[in-house]
């Protein structure tokens, strides 16, 4: 009833549950006036898909016959992210070698996360050379064609499949290519995806870094999803500016500014120091003391840093010549 949460289960549904690194399809489940939105989709034990979320009016009982609808936007958006870890699986084998293989994924509507096997951190020039390959694919308007086919089958289109993954007799290909031509994709998936790269629009590798030994992780963007990002980009860089109260295309050149005065006002303070622990040399000689007959120098000085005093207490060595010195600041 209104306002309680659970799980709704029907004989058929055309929602997503999460599997394989992808997340659920999210939506509505509607029979007249009564609703609920379902905010997770999931598999249970029997083969059975759960629909989990809460009733926000009306009520459900046992037997009612429902109209469940998808949430379009969320599932475009993710397909757009599913579809683009295929195409960068391929663009990483192209770039880094054919050692390459998939170690784990996490797709949502926001953004990508994908776990390949490699033995070093990618360098930009790489990085650069995987994003343009993917980008030119979703050009390329790939059609993103799926079939269902025996295992036997889908071995000889080269389909590549997932780690550590169990198939049963039929599995789901898909295949990313152009009319005419060699598949530029091929791989074994069971997750939701574009009808063409085309839809994709724009793909931004966001950040490389390593999860395990020999494991690499890219995040990466898609869509509407990169635009946000460069937005949030250009709003830092105007805020830098204003910081620096400099126009963005000045802002290189306001810091090359600033690191020389930095430089300079170190320096201009070096000397000072350096000054100062010197001025305090000819007063600290008229301290020494001699106990059982050797010199012993042990004084504080105001306002003198480490480097200084080492300075300080290497000149007091040349004039006191032997002896213990003890110096300190604060």
């Amino acid at each position: 009833t209104d306002g309680q949460t659970g799980t709704i289960i029907v004989d058929e549904t055309p929602f997503y549950a999460t599997m394989g690194g992808q997340t659920a399809d999210k939506g509505t489940i509607t029979e007249g006036d009564n609703e609920f939105a379902v905010k997770d989709t999931i598999h249970l034990q029997g083969g059975r898909i759960g629909h989990v979320g809460v009733v926000t009016k009306g009520m459900f009982k046992v037997g009612d016959t429902v109209t469940l609808t998808v949430d379009a936007a969320n599932r475009q958006n993710t397909g757009k992210n599913h579809s683009a870890t295929h195409l960068l699986q391929k663009a990483l084998r192209i770039v880094l070698g054919s050692h390459v293989e998939q170690a784990g994924s996490y797709v949502d509507a926001e953004r990508l996360r994908f776990d390949f096997t490699h033995f070093s951190a990618m360098t930009d020039e790489e990085i650069a050379k995987v994003e343009a390959i993917v980008n030119e694919q979703i050009a390329k308007n790939l059609q993103v064609v799926t079939e269902e086919m025996s295992v036997e089958d889908a071995k000889k289109t080269g389909a590549m499949a997932l780690f550590g993954e169990k198939y049963g007799d039929k599995v789901r290909v898909v295949q990313m290519k152009a009319d005419g031509e060699e598949a530029f994709s091929v791989e074994l998936c069971g997750g939701t995806h574009v009808a063409n790269t085309g839809v994709i629009s724009y793909f931004k590798i966001i950040s490389e870094s390593g999860v395990a030994a020999g494991v690499r992780r890219i995040e990466a963007l898609t869509g509407n999803g990169v635009l946000e990002y460069y937005k949030k980009q250009e709003e830092l860089l105007h805020e830098a500016a204003k910081a620096l109260k400099a126009n963005p295309a000045e802002i290189v050149e306001k810091i090359g500014h600033l690191q020389g005065e930095v430089k300079a006002l170190s320096s201009e303070n070096e000397s000072l120091k350096s000054k100062l622990a010197k001025d305090a040399l000819g007063d600290v000689m008229d301290q020494v003391e001699e106990v059982k007959g050797v010199k012993l120098l042990a004084t504080s000085i105001e306002d003198v840093d480490m480097n200084g005093l080492r300075e300080l207490g290497d000149n007091l060595k040349e004039k006191l010549g032997e002896g213990v010195i003890v110096l300190a600041s604060q």
